[in-house]
């Protein structure tokens, strides 16, 4: 029996209804109708149909562009041979951080009705530092949970110590 090294691994993903895939294939199918109709009006004589019907496709496609582009945001935490990997990806934007286990600090978040401490990350998700550096993760968890997902990183960070 080979002794394999313990590992936990955290992911937290945005909640979303529809992949990129998903979100291409709806805005064809919109692209068509909304185009149908307006090739039957334009037939018809009303012509100016044909302008709003591109301005709503416009607008319908960057609302779908910014939804798609974010669809596959996610953060991940996972702990093996004494390291804590952290990566977050946010659209197109990748931060990844490798520490030691011994020298973590894991901060809950606080919850207060002080309107400067709600916009400051620090203050509403889960901080986990290293030396001066942070990095804040949960954000795609309930503001209820977070102090729940608090434990689970130290339970986990405990079981990676041993």
């Amino acid at each position: 029996m080979t002794d394999q090294p313990a590992v936990s691994i955290l992911l937290m993903k945005r909640n979303c209804s529809f992949t990129p895939k998903q979100v291409g294939l709806f805005y064809l199918s919109m692209l068509l109708f909304s185009s149908l109709i307006a090739s039957y009006f334009y037939w018809r004589g009303a012509w100016m149909i044909v302008p709003f019907a591109m301005i709503e496709l416009l607008v319908l496609g960057i609302a779908l562009l910014i939804y798609a582009r974010h669809a596959t945001d996610y953060e991940k935490i996972t702990i093996r041979d004494g390291l804590m990997d952290i990566e977050i990806v946010t659209g197109r934007k990748r931060v990844s951080q490798q520490w030691p286990l011994v020298w973590l600090r894991i901060k809950a978040p606080l919850f207060s009705k002080d309107p400067k401490c709600v916009k400051d990350p620090k203050n509403s998700l889960v901080t986990i530092e290293h030396g001066d550096e942070s990095i804040c993760v949960g954000a795609y968890i309930l503001r209820d949970k977070r102090k729940e997902l608090a434990d689970k990183i130290r339970s986990a960070r405990e079981l990676g110590l041993h």
